[in-house]
């Protein structure tokens, strides 16, 4: 199989025999996507891995509104990438639009919507690799040797060999000892070099890239050693034969920024398109973007549409009626014209035979006649109400509630609350009000009625434990809490970002400048389709949702400033109160700082640090890592999921657990010693989360570890994210949800 690769003449080559690797989908579509330079085990030998180029890659296996959802989600991961990158530079240097996104999605300037038959969404089965960098330096004399392809490098090779040793040290001839240049010179523009002499410049005369000379300036000669004595990379340095270098640092330009700003690069700050060398084994040489989404089935795709663009009025509409918002009862002679256009004949008939009692001779005109007839009006129409379903209640969506759907491209797509409240309503449709069977195994077993599967064999013994467990998840402030069999779950990985992970990084030499980090696409693959990495899984996992009217409770002890009035009796639900007072913390929590105590922020910090403390306690009870689980929040609905997060087979360690421990799982969680930190009051007057506590890897966690907090379950210092006076002590959710001492 030959494989293309853009190098840095502008040509396109073909490379011959690409070799594939055995990795699991997860690592291939994360760490071993396109673009990333690695080592294989032992740290030998540096590889740059390439996607697949047959012709006919391995699509995904996924369904049309599942495809449709990633490529609703891509548009709007973009769309925030490009806004926020091109906030970066200054007024005298703005940035420029290639600059921040993969110019293959730019259009005159901007970000314009690609048609979804331009990208292949695949199945990460297959990833290609070819040696790279192609730099080689003697570790005897310092000599260094590079070449431009596999070709190249497989013909010259002999010219490595101990018998063609040519150092300049005629003492070390002959000892040569080479080594694969473990160093790269890496932008964040997405673009790396491996190291060379000389460097990438504007020629302002000709109009042209200026590439760097393969000799000497001064005395011509093509042979290079490399200083490399310093502890310090950025030190190291290019030497010729005769002793001649270029400056005492190692610089670079990238040649694609360069290219970009032409005349422009000479007036810029050299931070713009200055690279700076790393070693590839170091994490900022490649970041993989990826995210994940609940898959909707079939039947919902009425759901899908409502985040489609222009659908902001239905949302909002469904967003009210799920939430109890802006509820406008109709009128009786509504009600039975909605029934009447319904087919319900016969419950409108005695309705419409009663009325027209009122105006017959002896009850038209007599007051108490005719209040008698009202009466039994009214109590057809209220029998009516009571039916579930059979009377609709209009919704109308309150200004702030459309303002705040507005906004919604500010939050981020993983962190959008709207978007999870729909996610939630499909994942409530699928999985959590799906009509159980009578024996055998439930979509989602409430631990409080569990099913034949995992119930006790004996009758008093199931009985017993429901009781202890109802008893336990009312201590804990869990109102529903069960175990879902199949946690349908896509992840996707779109492209890279090198250097960092955010849309933008800050840089400073004599001063800080906030330049812009572009998104990259990856490289396409054979039938000239992007590829975009798709793996879906069904996994155990545990569903929590808590008490409204405990959190509710708690929001107030904290004192919230934002927290309105509310009993649980009202048509509007919390979570309404939650989307009012919500606030964009951004995707990259660029717009994650100190404030007042604000309601959504609390119960997102409070079911964010719920969900590590469960996945620590899983990991200890099940014998699963912290690294292989996950978690999904729905703040609006006071809900998160923790999941097994992989693709290999679902060995049922979730059900184990709760088959096996039960209601002592649900003990330790009560256990104030469960959330002690090892870090003491260091941990508690730093934010209350560690590494010793509930911090977790940051592939397992949903939003990088930030709005964490122990303080929030078991009191303490206020969370760093609160602007408060210093020694605030907040109370915990678990302390008061618990009460008095259980038995």
């Amino acid at each position: 199989m030959a494989t293309k690769k853009q190098w840095k003449d502008g040509e396109e080559r073909r490379e011959p025999g690409a070799a594939k690797m055995t990795r699991s989908r997860s690592q291939l579509a994360t760490a071993y996507a396109p673009g990333s330079v690695f080592t294989f085990e032992g740290g030998l030998g540096a590889c740059l891995s390439l996607p697949d180029q047959s012709q006919n890659p391995h699509r995904a296996e996924i369904s049309r509104e599942t495809s449709d959802q990633i490529h609703l989600r891509l548009r709007e991961i973009w769309q925030s990438w490009f806004s926020r990158a091109m906030q970066a530079g200054t007024p005298d240097h703005p940035p420029l639009a290639g600059q921040c996104l993969d110019s293959q999605l730019l259009r005159d300037g901007i970000y314009r919507e690609q048609p979804s038959s331009k990208f292949e969404l695949v199945d990460p089965k297959a990833m290609c690799y070819v040696p790279a960098p192609l730099d080689f330096v003697c570790n005897t004399c310092g000599r260094f040797r590079k070449f431009d392809s596999v070709d190249e490098a497989s013909r010259h090779l002999d010219e490595l060999k101990k018998t063609n040793c040519d150092s300049r040290d005629q003492m070390q001839r002959g000892n040569c000892r080479w080594r694969q240049l473990d160093v790269i010179f890496v932008h964040w523009s997405g673009h790396w070099e491996a190291p060379t002499p000389g460097r990438w410049e504007w020629n302002v005369q000709e109009q042209r890239l200026g590439r760097p000379s393969p000799s000497c300036p001064i005395c011509q000669s093509r042979k290079f050693y490399l200083i490399d004595k310093s502890p310090r990379i950025g030190e190291w340095v290019f030497e010729c034969e005769e002793g001649h270098k270029q400056g005492d640092s190692w610089l670079q330009n990238d040649p694609e920024t360069t290219q970009m700003l032409g005349d422009e690069s000479t007036r810029r700050p050299p931070r713009w398109r200055r690279m700076e060398p790393i070693s590839y084994r170091a994490a900022p040489a490649f970041y993989p973007h990826s995210e994940q989404l609940i898959v909707f089935s079939a039947d919902q795709y009425d759901l899908l549409e409502l985040l489609q663009a222009d659908n902001e009025s239905r949302l909002a509409g469904f967003i009210a009626e799920l939430y109890g918002l802006g509820e406008r009862p109709p009128s009786d002679s509504e009600i039975v014209e909605m029934l009447r256009r319904a087919g319900h004949t016969e419950k409108v008939a005695p309705y419409e035979n009663a009325a027209a009692m009122l105006s017959w001779p002896g009850i038209a005109g007599v007051a108490a006649a005719e209040e008698q007839v009202k009466s039994v009006l009214r109590g057809i129409v209220s029998g009516w109400k009571e039916v579930p379903g059979l009377v609709p209640v209009e919704h109308e969506a309150p200004a702030w509630l459309s303002a705040q759907i507005l906004r919604r491209r500010e939050y981020g797509s993983r962190y959008d609350p709207f978007v999870l409240a729909v996610e939630h309503e499909a994942l409530s449709r699928n999985t959590i009000r799906a009509t159980r069977p009578v024996d055998g195994r439930s979509p989602f077993v409430r631990f409080t009625h569990l099913d034949k599967d995992l119930a006790p064999r004996n009758q008093g013994e199931l009985e017993v434990q429901e009781q202890r467990t109802v008893q336990l998840l009312g201590a804990l402030g869990i109102e529903d809490m069960g175990l879902v069999r199949e946690f349908d779950l896509c992840r996707f990985t779109h492209g890279y970002t090198r250097m960092s992970t955010e849309p933008w990084i800050e840089k400073s030499d004599q001063q800080t400048l906030t330049l812009p980090v572009r998104l990259n696409l990856f490289q396409a693959l054979g039938n000239d389709k992007i590829p975009i990495y798709v793996v879906n899984q069904k996994n155990e996992a545990f569903y929590v949702r808590l008490s409204p009217t405990k959190v509710y409770e708690w929001l107030r002890a904290v004192e919230v400033e934002d927290l309105p009035e509310w009993d649980p009796s009202d048509s509007a639900k919390l979570g309404a109160i939650l989307l009012e007072s919500s606030a964009p913390f951004g995707k990259f929590f660029a717009d994650l700082n100190r404030g007042p105590a604000n309601a959504y922020r609390y119960v997102y910090t409070l079911l964010h640090t719920y969900a590590h403390g469960l996945i620590k306690s899983i990991a200890e009870f099940s014998g699963l890592d912290v690294g292989s689980l996950g978690e999904y929040i729905f703040p609006a609905d006071l809900a998160f999921v923790v999941y097994r997060n992989g693709t290999t087979m679902d060995l049922g360690n979730l059900s184990a657990l709760w088959r096996n421990y039960n209601n002592t799982f649900l003990e330790h969680l009560l256990a104030p010693r469960t959330l002690l930190c090892g870090a003491g009051s260091l941990c508690d007057t730093s934010g209350g989360a560690c590494p010793s506590c509930i911090v977790i890897p940051e592939t397992s966690c949903v939003a990088a570890n930030r709005l964490l907090s122990r303080s929030v379950l078991r009191g303490g210092p206020a969370p760093r994210e609160h602007l408060q006076e210093d020694g605030l002590i907040i109370p915990g959710y678990i302390d008061m949800a618990s009460g008095a001492e259980l038995d």
